[in-house]
């Protein structure tokens, strides 16, 4: 294994501006503590995903909150970045730019974690690549809360190693925004943002257009989205109706097997959702949502100087599509064609007495495949109306979730616990409980500690995708954990310190793996994996955003081990974690009025290995690092920006044989528009 101190002494050329950036920070800190008093920004946040609103202060578990002003000039450009860089998160790119993404919160596999927005919940059940495709814009985000470690006992089977929530802006005024950027490699982003007022009426409408001729071949991408959110305040509550709409193609270049390269993937996501709250006396929330989503893999792209289809093969000049057999070569019959929906109800009620806060609710859904791939056999078929194919498998299942939790406060002492029942129609019943303790040692330093369970049940990709490259197994069973944490919170001025170390015992873990080299890759459950890990972070933001030299700056770093049972098979995900991720940002006025400078940077050390598709070597993933630059200079109601991405201009790999692109110039430019509708 390599330790962290001599990942960092590898990195040489990265040093100085390592030695610059700690003294930056020191030199921030000692002029911080002597001279502000001002009161503790972070500490106060409502946090809104934890059942009842709760104080970031007060919660025993490790949260982590990225607001809009962290965001306002961040070297960004999708949820991807900002999970990745603002969040320390692992975001383990395939496409860049928010075209394909897997998320891992504290070493869990991309189907592990829950993706909410407003509250309502995101996932996928077809596979957790489809967890980050979602109809969200970087300028709509108010605020992100990271729930690290489990959250099944408020959030149902997904919030297994953590969640997401993303919350919404609510302006306050009649506003037109504007954002253009293009660059290298065909790059243009168009995003379009309107927000209408009438008294307590607020609706707000988003347009996005990206699109990029690629960095290597076959790596174009053209995405478009629109989300409309209307919203309506009424005595002590509000009314929240919220449409997302993702149309989004890619050329995906040895995204899920390098034996074949020239593959393509189309989806369209869609999302209704309405929510209701009330906040006052027994304060109510209640959302009921239905999302869709559309996906149509090609493992040898059709179109245009790519393969066509003639008679029942496709070709492309002399190539024929297909694999090869013995004594010739057998033809690709067509593409993947999968339509998920879920259709979910939540509804949770609190209430506060001499005891302490109860709240209590229930999560159903419904969760539906049609697919020419996954699925038991139907009995007729369904024409896919998404290319030239017919849906002849589907899969359903119900879900039902019960949760209570209480939570008690007296004086420095503070403890919550609670469990929930989960009922899933192939499944059955899973009972998970856990309890969070926490105990201000003085007013502004807190230690806690917590016991969680979590359940996850498998994605309809792990029970029946059968590819080129895998062999799915229909009788894997629910994987389990439970995680112990201790931990503490420092609140000290401007700054905002925790720290946790955590153990997590996995049982039956689902994963994809294969025992030599050229055979197929198999899920199954992993007998049992253990992880140790340690998470620190330092977050510092400035109350006077127009005169402070440093407007905010903040350092993550974790540290992953995880043992499994046996060492005799390759991993495709459980065992691929970053054993280091440190994450820094720094955003600083320079002597120029209104010139704006932030950093973000980015150092990671990879367990695992894959192999080397033009060697066939297994190869172990070297450490890498990213560091993106944003220059923002504002005149008046215009703000330019020039963004340089992956400034060190290095090679680096997230998953093997997948290359990630090297430095990228992009000009921008923002504008917005305050109005009246009527005089």
């Amino acid at each position: 294994m390599v330790t962290f101190a001599a990942f960092l002494n590898n990195q040489m050329n990265l040093r100085p501006i390592i030695y610059i950036l700690g003294i930056v920070l020191l030199t921030i800190s000692q002029k911080v503590i002597f001279s502000q008093t001002e009161p503790i920004p972070l500490a106060e946040i409502e946090i809104n995903s934890a059942g009842n609103p709760l104080v970031f202060k007060q919660i025993s578990r490790s949260i982590q909150v990225i607001t809009s002003n962290d965001l306002k000039t961040a070297p960004v450009f999708s949820l991807d970045d900002v999970l990745r860089y603002y969040g320390g998160l692992d975001v383990r790119e395939r496409g860049t730019m928010g075209v394909q993404s897997d998320l891992s919160i504290r070493g869990g596999g991309m189907d592990q974690n829950l993706m909410m927005v407003n509250g309502v919940a995101l996932n996928d059940p077809q596979t957790g690549h489809h967890n980050l495709n979602q109809a969200i814009m970087v300028t709509n985000i108010e605020k992100i809360e990271i729930l690290e470690g489990p959250g099944s006992r408020w959030f149902g089977p997904n919030a297994f190693s953590g969640g997401i929530n993303i919350i919404t802006r609510q302006p306050e005024s009649n506003q037109l925004k504007l954002d253009l950027s293009g660059g290298q490699h065909g790059l243009f982003f168009a995003d379009v943002a309107g927000t209408f007022k009438m008294g307590n009426w607020t609706n707000s409408i988003f347009l996005g257009h990206h699109q990029a001729d690629g960095y290597i071949r076959n790596t174009d991408f053209n995405m478009n989205q629109v989300i409309n959110e209307s919203t309506l305040k009424i005595p002590d509550g509000m009314l929240r109706i919220y449409l997302g709409y993702l149309n989004k193609g890619f050329g995906a270049n040895s995204f899920y097997t390098a034996k074949y390269p020239d593959q393509y993937e189309q989806i369209k996501s869609s999302l209704a959702s309405i929510s209701f709250e009330k906040n006052i006396q027994l304060p109510i929330k209640i959302n009921a949502s239905w999302k869709r989503l559309y996906d149509r893999f090609e493992l040898f792209r059709e179109g245009h100087l790519w393969y066509q289809k003639i008679g029942d093969i496709y070709v492309n000049g002399s190539d024929t599509a297909g694999f090869p057999i013995p004594g010739g070569i057998y033809p690709y019959k067509g593409h993947n064609y999968h339509r998920t929906d879920v259709v979910s109800m939540n509804a949770g009620m609190g209430f506060s007495t001499q005891a302490g806060n109860t709240n209590f609710g229930i999560l159903a859904q419904y969760e539906f495949i049609m697919s020419n791939v996954l699925g038991d056999l139907m009995l007729d078929t369904i024409y896919a109306n998404f290319g030239d194919a017919w849906y002849n498998r589907s899969k359903s299942r119900k879900n039902v979730t019960l949760y209570l939790n209480h939570s008690y406060i007296n004086g420095r002492f503070s403890i919550a616990g609670g469990l929930s029942a989960f009922y899933n129609s192939d499944y059955g019943i899973h009972i998970s409980p856990g309890v969070d303790m926490g105990y201000f040692i003085v007013d502004n330093l807190k230690v806690y500690g917590s016991v969680n369970q979590a359940i996850r049940i498998p994605t309809f990709t792990d029970l029946y995708y059968q590819g080129a490259d895998q062999v799915s197994n229909p009788d894997l069973k629910p994987e389990t954990a439970t995680t112990y944490e201790l931990g503490a919170k420092l609140f000290l001025l401007r700054f905002t310190i925790t720290g946790a170390v955590f153990h997590r015992d996995g049982k039956d873990l689902i994963d994809w793996i294969k025992e030599k080299p050229e055979e197929k890759w198999h899920s199954m459950n992993l007998t049992s994996l253990k992880t140790n890990g340690i998470r620190c972070s330092i977050q510092y933001r400035t109350k006077h955003q127009n005169r402070a030299l440093v407007k905010s700056a903040g350092m993550s770093y974790s540290y992953l081990e995880s043992q499994k049972l046996s060492n005799q098979f390759l991993s495709l995900y459980a065992l691929d974690y970053l054993n280091h991720n440190l994450a820094l940002s720094l955003t600083h006025q320079l002597f120029i009025k209104n010139l704006q400078v932030s950093w973000v940077l980015n150092f990671q050390q990879r367990s695992g290995s894959y192999i080397d598709f033009n060697s066939g070597d297994v190869v172990r993933y070297q450490p890498i690092h990213r560091i993106n630059l944003q220059i923002n200079y504002q005149i008046s109601k215009l703000d330019f920006s020039l963004t340089c991405r992956n400034l060190l201009n290095e090679k680096t790999v997230d998953y093997g044989n997948v290359p990630q692109p090297g430095f990228w110039l992009i000009a921008g430019l923002k504008t917005s528009l305050d109005f009246q509708l009527f005089n």
